[in-house]
Parts: C-alpha cells; structure tokens; sequence
C-alpha cells in the first residue's frame, strides 16, 4: 500500500505517523464453491497479516516462480519472499533482511532474461522521516537473495514512495538486459513526481532519480513495462487533473516523451465500503513476441467509477506506441445498473500474445463487501473477451486484518496462455498470500534449463556434467538450500539424488539442473 497517498489528501502538508494494522479476525466463506483453480495458501506463518502481491515466472524453469508481498508477521510491516520449484504446488518463504530502516513495504518483482529474479522495496523508519528504495537480487530460482542494492536513500525534504520494477527482455531491443524502476516522490518540488532509474548492471547500480513527470506533485501510483525495440513506457494516475498519463523512452530510459493522456477518469481513488482505498492506476503491458499477430501492441487497465455499477475495470489499446487509444471496454461482466465494486485489476501478456486480466469482484455478495478473484483473457489483441471466471473457491471478507489495508494491488503471470496469480485471502480468518493456476491442464516444463556463466551443466546417465573444468568444490544444492553432495571436478554421480530441481554452486555462481530420472 502506499504511505503517502492517503496522508496527503488529509494533510498535504507533512506526513503523519504511520500507524500498523491492529489485526481483526473475521471468518469469510458466505459464498463458496468449487473453482477449475488451486487456492492455496503461500505464507507459513499465519499470525498476522499479508497482502501487496506480485508473482514472476523463471522464462527457463516455467515451474519456478517467486511471489513477494508485504508481510507484517513480526508486528510491523516487513517484505516476503516465496518460491516453488514444482508450479506452485509447495511454497517456501521467508523474509528479506538487510535494509537500513525498520520497515519494509510496497514489494515489486521481475525476472530477467539470464532467469536472475529481482525484488524491490521501500524501506523507511516508522516515523516516514526519510525512506529509500533497494533491490534484491536472486541467481537461484528466490532460494537466496543478493544485496540489497540501493535505488535512491535518503533524499532530503523528500519521500519516496510506490516502486515497481520491470526488465528489458525484449528480443529486438537494443538495450536487452536493463532494468528499470519507477517510483513516486512527494514533497521535492524540483524533482518530484513521477521519478526512474536504470541499471545496466544486472541491478547492482542505478542512475541518478530522473523525474519524468510534468507534475512535481498530484502524480502518484506510476507503472513501467518494456515494449517491442525496448521502448520504455511508464504510466502514471494523474489526480489533479483527473487523468491517466504516459510517457515513452527510445533510448533506454535517458529521455522521455512528455506526457500524454491515456484516458480520463472520475476521481482517482475512492473508498469502499468498508473503508476500503481503491486507486485508478494504470496497469501496463506489452506484447513483444515477433510472432504474435499483435507485436507491438500496448494495453492498460484500470479502475473507474460510474454513476450506476459502481467501480469497474476498463481497458484500453494502442497500436501506435501510446499516441492513440481505442475506447474503453468494461471487462467485468456482472449486470449494468446495480452497484457492483470490482477493483485492484492486473494484467499480463504471453508469448503467444493472449492477454489476461484479474481483478476483485464482489458480484456474489448483494451486500457488496465480500470479495472474489475473477480473471477475463482476450485471444484476438483485445477486440473480444472471455466471460468472466471465478478462481477464488472462497468469498473475502476485507475487514479480516483490517479495514482498508488489504493493499492496493494483487499480482499475475502467464505462460502459454495459463495465468498464474496470487492475492489477499481471508478464508482463514486473517489476510494470507494465495497462490492460484488451472487444475485442468498440466503446467510442462517448456525450457527448464540455460546454459550460461561458468557452471553451465547437464545431466547425462545419472552423471552431471560441467562444460567448464574445475578445480574448485562443486556443492550440489536441493531446492529446499540443503547441501546434498560435493565433489571436485567436472563429474559427479548423482543417481542416488531423487528425481527434482538442484543447483550447482561452486566460486559463488550458482547454475541450475533437473534430474528426471
């Protein structure tokens, strides 16, 4: 959730103390039924609160994933991580440690094209008398985490604040590799605004804050996405001017378009009831697959009021690279004229170009407080949707934990056509992480492997094989961080290992392989 946002539409002008969660636990479950997806529960400690979720597929291991939300298990708001090696079928989690403040929040992640995961946060006193935005890095599938390394620390007369990450993969792109995150800056009235940074250095340094923003101040919420030939393209809620805008950068992020409009809004944020903070921000993606009949297609969604549904989730396209957009389609498919919320939308593109889109919904409870996830995906860039379809088996009850503090976003994935999603749940009787994908498919793992670095391997008869010799020890790791063997050399044994995801570690690079048999 984002600190400032609220603080400073009842007193723009300084921040307040942020106060932490007193925990509520209220049972959900008015409406249940059985879903075609898996709702299981990723956190392990279940003692507290968890919500602001966003999950990533390894594009070499499409088993691995990693999820990362804010957590506040320890009383206070703090950032958890989550990985799997089987498709989301067990999790292990805990948290990162390392930043220079007590707490942790607002957590992004991305994946990059060397399968490296990559994690950001805001980390701040609880005084918010500074704050500062760091990254973690993961060579190992989220099993280990490098750094952190620091975005932006302690500004003066200034508060960072709602950060998202993405990566350059793009196969055309000449800046293949970047990284890149966006963030909001409050109270800097030189630089404020919409800010970014860029590392060329697979995260470990990061350029100079560059504002990006007309606006020094009532920007806030800004999302980033990489499109085809590495255009980057940052969208922002624009809440003076009752807008949605974007910018665009053709030379990896070293300049930037001036805004334009990508559509009007109502307002910009609103609170549900009970009390919930919902915000009209632009969710962004890109189809950057050369063989998809929609290459180079931009897309947005987002959260809009109306004067007879309540709030709804619209979504837009360009195909000019966001100098033009189609007219808005409303993907909630509940019936028009009865007051129906539907809020937190993401979206996500495959590498066949289908897109899928989720959102909360609260169709199933005439009281219009319960909640579900429901998911829409579009197979032709846009032009025609799927009818809506619930994967939450169980109905949400916002006030669980707290009212207003379930987060403002919820997170997907996808792969050949099959989203992967996670969200805040309260069927346990407290906020949790959940992890949700089709039952009814059986999720291949495509490309479970790359060879690069110095460890590249294989597995040959039982024997793993190193492409480079060594004459260091080679640690073989489990996928729960056990070591399991070590050896010297370029081979080892391994037919006494059960079948399942190992790395290697040796010189402290890390290269992953499968043994199947």
């Amino acid at each position: 959730m984002s600190f400032l946002l609220a603080l400073i539409f009842y007193n723009p002008m300084k921040p307040l103390a942020l106060f932490e969660p007193d925990e509520v636990v209220v049972k959900s479950g008015k409406d249940t039924v059985v879903t075609n997806y898996l709702n299981i529960r990723i956190n392990s400690v279940t003692t507290n609160i968890q919500n602001e979720e966003q999950i990533v597929i390894n594009p070499y291991d499409s088993l691995n994933m990693v999820a990362v939300w804010r957590d506040f298990r320890l009383g206070y708001r703090q950032v958890a991580f989550g990985y799997t090696f089987d498709g989301g079928n067990t999790w292990h989690d805990t948290l990162f440690a390392g930043t220079p403040y007590a707490w942790d929040s607002d957590p992004g992640i991305t994946v990059d094209d060397s399968g490296y995961f990559y994690a950001v946060v805001l980390s701040l006193p609880p005084d918010a008398s500074t704050s500062g935005i760091f990254v973690f890095k993961s060579r190992d599938g989220g099993m280990s985490w490098e750094g952190p390394y620091t975005v932006v620390n302690a500004h003066s007369d200034a508060f960072e604040d709602k950060e998202l990450i993405t990566a350059d993969n793009v196969q055309n792109s000449p800046f293949r590799g970047n990284l890149y995150v966006v963030w909001t800056r409050f109270y800097d009235y030189t630089n404020g605004g919409i800010n970014i940074s860029v590392s060329t250095d697979h995260g470990v340094t990061w350029s100079s804050p560059m504002h990006i923003s007309t606006l020094t101040y009532g920007v806030q919420w800004p999302a980033v996405t990489v499109g085809d030939s590495g255009i980057v393209y940052v969208g922002w809620l624009n809440y003076m001017d009752e807008t949605l805008e974007l910018v665009r950068s053709s030379d990896g992020g070293q300049s930037f378009t001036a805004p334009v409009p990508i559509t009007n809004i109502n307002g910009g944020w609103y609170t549900l009831n009970p009390q919930l903070l919902v915000i009209s921000y632009p969710a962004l993606a890109t189809d950057v697959n050369p063989g998809s009949p929609f290459y180079g297609n931009l897309y947005v969604v987002y959260m809009d009021s109306t004067d007879t549904n309540g709030t709804d989730i619209f979504f837009r396209k360009s195909t000019d690279r966001g100098e033009s957009w189609t007219e808005p389609v409303r993907l909630n498919d509940d019936p028009e004229g009865v007051v129906i919320d539907q809020f937190h939308p993401w979206i996500d593109v495959d590498q066949h170009g289908v897109i899928t889109v989720i959102f909360y919904d609260r169709r199933n409870d005439p009281d219009n407080i319960l909640m579900d996830v429901y998911l829409t995906q579009s197979y032709d860039g846009g032009e025609t949707w799927t009818p809506n379809i619930r994967v939450t088996s169980v109905s949400s009850n916002p006030v669980a934990g707290k009212s207003g503090l379930i987060g403002e976003y919820i997170g997907l994935d996808t792969w050949n056509g099959k989203p992967f999603m996670v969200w805040t749940d309260t069927r346990e009787g407290t906020q949790d992480v959940y992890f949700g994908k089709d039952t009814t498919t059986t999720l291949v793992n495509e490309n479970f492997q790359k060879f690069r670095d110095y460890l590249s391997s294989n597995v040959v008869r039982n024997y793993v094989e190193l492409v480079s010799s060594t004459t260091s020890t080679v640690k073989i790791i489990s996928a729960t961080g056990r070591v399991v063997k070590e050896f010297t050399g370029r081979r080892a044994y391994i037919g006494d290992l059960p079948q399942g995801v190992y790395f290697l570690k040796s010189k402290g690079i890390l290269d992953r392989f499968v043994k199947i048999r």
